[in-house]
């Protein structure tokens, strides 16, 4: 796995960034440090141990490096396991696709029901909303972060969690030696350049991911997609709303209560949609060590759970844990990345900046 992001800084950080790569290596830390080293590296985007029968100390090498709105790395690595659950993704809160160019070794694994495997040449797509358990061969990756929305937007909500792009065909070797080149020459690209290239890696990305299945969960209309696009946005900005429910939405987007039952029929209905946002929410909060000292009642209040009882039995349903479970965890953890401490950071603290 390539641990590449898409990363959000200030205007000044952006300035460095543009001047210099991220270098991170388990070669410049002590043996019997490296696991826990390498461990934190990517606990952002997965819990990551060694293969059984392999290795028992983990090694890696990544060099990162954005451009625009785009991050690419390089990664090397030996045998590894990853695990990205549903706590990991409650932190991350990142909503990317991550394309993985398999330089060397191969990728086998079980991401949200898909089974999966990808080796030399092949191109594997993992989605970071979702859960996933692999395995990789010692090997190398190229991987580029795509925001989700520059292809949904393109091709609407696919199924392309776990989807290979096999080596043998056509617009798999295009794209493969299109990534290789945006690698090799992105430092030299002005402005200007970064736009068109996003854009064509856009376009072909779609025409290799055409063939994936639409979403399973997606509404079958234009107007039903897009109903659903707009009542979540309204959603999560008003979970700790009283008043949001069935009605208040019907009331917000002038629609019957069957059409908004019908935009949300696949996910289990309107009414559960909101129950997990809600949950998810509380989750977020419970993992962040900075709200540590905030009581698990007024944090499930705020979200919209103001009966106690209840969003325990909801919560533990939903993740597997007790709320005071995920705060213990949580406060092990370092806080997740937010506009303040924004994930080049994250990496800069384990690496090194190189002029490129």
């Amino acid at each position: 796995m390539s641990v590449i992001l898409r990363l959000i800084a200030p205007q000044e950080e952006d300035l460095i960034m543009a001047a210099t790569d991220i270098l991170i290596s388990t070669d410049t830390i002590e043996p019997a440090l490296r696991n826990d080293y390498w461990r934190e590296v990517t606990r952002p985007f997965c819990d990551t141990t060694p293969m059984a029968g392999g290795a028992a100390t983990l090694e890696g090498t990544m060099r990162i490096r954005t451009v625009a709105g785009l991050t690419l790395g390089s990664t090397s690595f030996n045998a590894q396991r990853y695990t990205r659950d549903k706590w990991t993704i409650a932190r991350s809160s990142l909503d990317h696709y991550l394309v993985h160019v398999l330089v060397a070794g191969s990728i086998r694994g079980d991401f949200a029901g898909r089974g999966a495997k990808a080796a030399q040449g092949g191109i594997c797509i993992i989605d970071l909303s979702r859960p996933y358990t692999c395995e990789v061969d010692a090997g190398v990756r190229l991987a580029t972060t795509v925001p989700r929305a520059g292809i949904d937007k393109l091709l609407g909500a696919r199924d392309m969690h776990g989807f290979v792009l096999d080596s043998r065909l056509p617009i798999t070797r295009l794209l493969v030696n299109y990534l290789q080149g945006l690698h090799a020459v992105s430092a030299e690209l002005s402005t200007s350049e970064d736009v068109a290239v996003q854009e064509a890696l856009l376009s072909l990305l779609s025409a290799g991911l055409a063939g994936t299945a639409p979403a399973r969960d997606e509404p079958k209309s234009v107007l039903g997609r897009a109903l659903r696009a707009r009542t979540l946005a309204f959603i999560e900005t008003h979970l700790a709303d009283p008043r949001l429910g069935p009605d208040l939405l019907m009331q917000r987007f002038c629609v019957s209560r069957a059409h908004l039952y019908r935009a949300f029929a696949e996910l289990g209905g309107i009414v559960q949609v909101i129950k997990t946002r809600r949950l998810d929410a509380v989750f977020t909060a419970l993992a962040d060590p900075r709200k540590a000292t905030r009581p698990v009642a007024r944090i499930a209040a705020d979200c919209g759970f103001p009966d106690t009882g209840k969003f325990r039995k909801a919560f533990v349903a939903r993740f597997g844990m007790t709320p005071q479970d995920a705060r213990e965890r949580g406060s092990h953890a370092a806080a997740a990345p937010d506009d303040a401490a924004p994930l080049s950071r994250h990496f800069a603290a384990y690496g090194t900046r190189q002029k490129r």
